[in-house]
């Protein structure tokens, strides 16, 4: 009884990856040697006068050209490099699955024949076989199929170079392709038991890393975990929490009990750490350090009874990645009964404490009270301007700073876009309409996910601060902005806030401006004049700005007429 030897990788994808930046390193450098080799002829007519002076100096021009010619020629050649790195880094992580296989199968059968186990590794391994051959031909033929530059002689200004074709890079590889490679880590964990799903992942951080650096599409991985017998599954859940809780396509239900087993790990560091912190309160110290010790105290207090909420089911993680600041709370359940999904974006200073003191779920909570239907998330699955949390007042400076950094648009957007796609793909939340509700910085996220692809059948502005440039309305969606007038209003008003991209000067959202009775109306004019005119317009203003902003975003009876109104729009 017996398998073949599992072939080694005949080439280390890391001399790959080196020798691909070296070609583009001499890539990046061609076009200016061209010039400046070309430009060093210019004033060859002035001191030689000959017939052949005209054609030696257009030649010499046309090096620009056939440098670049080159130069793009050794760029697909690195992408082509690159990717095979990319594909080998893939392939040696499935050949040590093998081996393991191959090392627990000689282990475990101490001379006892089984035929069948031996025969699925040696179809495995002339798979795998295979896989790398067809890999290494495929790099060679794209390698081929690189088009030479044209002779130098005839490469004049005016002749058209010939096409390099389209560049091979990782986002033009069909998902397929790029699913069945990342797909190989969570094949050999669904063969582990529980503990062993814990030691293949303590033996091989490399496959979480790489599954986060390089996603599956959520449909490859719900068809997947669907075919996945519950014993599995309970074991993928309790041996590998941390990265079943963050994989989209698993549904979110196994998401909340995989990220709950995080959550309960965390519990008991907690719980450990805090009777020190409540003895040492007891100490002399300074005025300063005693706050300082006492707020760290009370943090570990908050999170505490947070975490206990989760582990008692209370609480509903769809994610739960506190080390990177990133957290996704869930309001209700879904089934086949789900008829809305929301999504809620808070502001700016939202951190994953803010979770803990229960600062930021209060909308979405409300909104699932109002009917069974209704599944609602809290999102914080990005950076968010001010969650690193400077002290004091330079932190609330830096924060709105960060807010208005309209950097900070596109990759929380795309973040927020690849959500929704798992949220929209999933079967027990399809066939919901989708909402996205962003209070304040959050309404950046939102437009910007629609800039990625995402689609909400309403978004909705809680004072929401501003659209990313480019960003154009989606005919199917309908746009609304509710607000008190408060300090981003006012700012606003005074096109401090991002370009005066704000939502109520935006014409696809529809405004809703409630009054206040600490609002008033200041006139520009009168012991202003002459610089402004007596008879112009006036500025709205509140004696109560930052109130009034977070009120918006609350439930209390204070603020009841939006929320009925937004009620009313979202279940119209």
């Amino acid at each position: 009884m017996g398998f073949g030897a599992i072939p080694e990788l005949p080439v280390e994808f890391g001399e790959l990856s080196r020798v691909a930046q070296e070609l583009r390193d001499r890539a990046g450098v061609l076009p200016g040697v061209g010039a400046e080799a070309a430009s060093t002829w210019d004033g060859l007519e002035a001191v030689y006068q000959a017939p052949e002076a005209e054609e030696l100096i257009a030649k010499m021009r046309s090096l620009v050209l056939v440098s670049a010619d080159v130069g793009g020629a050794l760029v697909r050649a690195a992408d082509i490099m690159d990717q095979l790195a990319d594909d080998l880094m893939w392939l040696a992580m499935r050949r040590r699955g093998l081996v393991d296989d191959a090392e627990e199968f000689s282990s475990a059968a101490r001379g006892v024949e089984d035929p069948e186990r031996a025969s699925e590794l040696e179809v495995q391994i002339e798979r795998f076989a295979a896989a790398v051959q067809e890999r290494l031909d495929q790099a060679r033929s794209d390698l081929d199929a690189i088009a030479p530059p044209p002779p130098w002689e005839v490469a004049i200004p005016d002749a058209s170079p010939p096409p390099l074709g389209p560049r091979l890079t990782w986002s033009a590889r069909t998902q397929a392709r790029a699913d069945d490679m990342v797909l190989v880590p969570l094949f050999a964990l669904a063969r582990a038991d529980t503990s062993r799903v814990a030691r293949l992942l303590a033996a091989h951080p490399e496959w979480a890393e790489l599954l986060r650096a390089y996603p599956p599409s959520p449909e490859v991985v719900r068809a997947w975990w669907d075919t996945l017998p519950p014993g599995t599954v309970a074991a993928l859940i309790d041996g590998a929490p941390v990265l079943v809780g963050a994989l989209g396509g698993v549904p979110p239900l196994d998401r909340v009990a995989a990220n709950r087993v995080s959550a309960r790990a965390r519990l008991r560091e907690v719980e450990d750490e805090l009777p020190g912190w409540e003895r040492v309160l007891q100490e002399g110290a300074s005025a300063d350090l005693q706050a300082e010790r006492r707020a760290k105290r009370d943090a570990l207090r908050a999170e505490r009874d947070y975490l206990r909420s989760v582990d008692a089911g209370d609480v509903q993680l769809y994610l739960y990645e506190p080390a990177d600041n990133r957290i996704i709370e869930m309001f209700g359940t879904p089934g086949p009964g789900t008829t809305r999904v929301l999504t809620y974006v808070p502001g700016t200073f939202t951190r994953v404490d803010s979770f803990y003191r229960g600062e930021v779920q209060s909308i979405s909570q409300w909104m699932t009270d109002q009917e069974s239907g209704m599944v609602a998330f809290v999102w914080k699955g990005a950076d968010f301007p001010g969650d690193d949390q400077y002290p004091g007042q330079a932190g609330f400076g830096i924060g709105l700073l960060e807010a208005n950094d309209p950097d900070r648009a596109a990759p929380a957007g795309e973040a927020l876009a690849r959500f929704q796609r798992e949220v929209s793909s999933d079967p027990s939340l399809a066939d919901g309409l989708q909402f996205a509700v962003g209070h304040s910085w959050g309404l950046v996220p939102i437009t910007a996910s629609e800039m990625h692809g995402a689609r909400y059948a309403q978004v909705h502005s809680l004072s929401g601060a501003w659209v990313p440039d480019g960003w154009a309305p989606h005919s199917s969606t309908s746009y609304s902005h509710w607000s008190y007038t408060d300090a981003l209003s006012m700012a606003q008003d005074g096109m401090l806030v991002n370009a005066g991209r704000a939502p109520d000067s935006v014409s696809a959202f529809q405004s809703h401006l409630y009054e206040r009775k600490t609002d008033a109306e200041v006139p520009l004019g009168g012991d202003l004049a002459p610089f402004l005119d007596p008879d112009g317009p006036s500025l709205r203003v509140s004696l109560s700005p930052l109130a009034n902003h977070n009120l918006i975003a609350g439930v209390s009876g204070d603020n009841i007429g939006p929320l009925n109104d937004l009620r009313k729009k979202i279940y119209e």
